[in-house]
């Protein structure tokens, strides 16, 4: 295992709007994190999507997602919508779905599912930096979801050291010293700063079954 280093979650992306929406929606996600780290609602039955077709998987996710909220709001955020998942070529290896673009916010999260034989085998989810907290909240309640679907036999605590060990809590100096990598129940797991000139501008979540 990669030593782990740090991620501070202050640092993450940007939204315009309004403080009214900004209180209404910050408490939100807070009421979903405090919660449980996500608290998942064991009656709306859902399975894990990684190891799926990409249908099962955006069916799974969206399960997911109505398993944590009952806000109409935060689940149209969160939630995949089948008619704008796209691949990203013709040799139909990749597809692309972009979260926040159906609202009137500008933050946008980016979705790649990779796919072989018809199976979703990585997922590669990308968040633009800023020090928004209601972006930063958002990000980190999308890598939960994120390790939620990728594997279901995890509980609220598992998930949460998952994100321990690939550093998100810690404080770091230097950009490049963010990310990490970790197993656990042979999925594969990876934060990775996107660095330029010197500045963090992004980062990517990865979970992938591992080759070979």
């Amino acid at each position: 295992m990669k030593k782990t280093k740090t991620l501070t979650l202050l640092f993450l992306l940007t939204i315009a709007c309004s403080t009214q929406e900004s209180t209404q929606e910050e408490q939100e996600i807070e009421q979903i994190e405090n919660n449980e780290q996500i608290e998942i609602d064991t009656s709306i039955s859902w399975t894990k999507g990684i190891g799926k077709s990409p249908e099962e998987f955006i069916s799974n996710w969206n399960k997911l997602i109505n398993s944590i909220s009952n806000d109409d709001e935060t689940i149209l955020f969160f939630s995949i919508n089948p008619e704008s998942v796209n691949w990203v070529s013709d040799a139909r290896q990749t597809l692309v779905y972009q979260f926040g673009k159906s609202t009137s916010k500008e933050n946008i999260f980016v979705l790649n599912l990779n796919v072989d034989n018809n199976s979703v085998r990585s997922l590669e989810f990308f968040a633009p930096t800023s020090n928004d907290e209601i972006t930063s909240q958002q990000t980190k309640l999308f890598f939960l979801m994120i390790i939620s679907i990728s594997d279901d036999e995890l509980n609220k605590d598992e998930r949460e050291s998952i994100l321990v060990e690939l550093g998100l809590y810690e404080d770091v100096v230097e950009p490049d010293e963010y990310g990490g990598t970790t197993l656990k129940n042979q999925i594969e797991y990876e934060i990775e700063p996107i660095i330029v000139n010197n500045l963090l501008v992004g980062i990517n979540f990865y979970s992938r079954i591992p080759f070979g």
